[in-house]
């Protein structure tokens, strides 16, 4: 049998690791309705050069409604802070492989340090739906496109 000591320790052990995944999981909230779309790796050269690659892999996508979504890319990034980074113009060409309907969808967003990315709402109707994003980058001299990448989701 254990001791006294031991039992208490082994509580306030479990009792520590009950709440560390609580902490874990708290403030999530509509988050848990987020799903990450693989992609294809997109990668291209920062307008700015010597800087981070504009490169992703993934879409973070949430309903909005029955066949209705957000799809934003967040894993781009720039060290040019003092010159507000650049500008990505993301376009985001979708195909209902369920329905056969077919849309696109464009948007701009300034990519900063670890902010920014461009963000489609986008109604392609329920079913399996097949995704290219692609990009294109600027600062105040000139523009380089990205290479594009595809995945496929799935759309309620």
């Amino acid at each position: 049998m254990r001791s006294r000591p031991t039992r208490t320790r082994l509580a306030g052990a479990l009792l520590a690791a009950t709440a560390a995944i609580g902490l874990a999981t708290a403030g999530t909230g509509t988050a848990s309705a987020e799903t990450v779309v693989p992609l294809e790796r997109c990668w291209g050269v920062s307008p700015n050069i010597v800087d981070q690659p504009f490169s992703t892999a993934r879409l973070f996508v949430s309903p909005e409604g029955r066949g209705r979504v957000v799809a934003r890319v967040r894993d781009v990034s720039s060290f040019w802070i003092p010159t507000g980074g650049y500008q990505s113009v993301g376009r985001l060409d979708w195909h209902n492989l369920t329905t056969g309907r077919k849309g696109t969808s464009v948007n701009a967003a300034s990519i900063g340090l670890y902010v920014g990315g461009p963000t489609f709402h986008v109604n392609t109707g329920p079913g399996t739906v097949r995704v290219t994003f692609s990009a294109v980058n600027r600062n105040a001299l000139w523009a380089i496109p990205s290479t594009a990448c595809s995945g496929t989701m799935r759309v309620g």
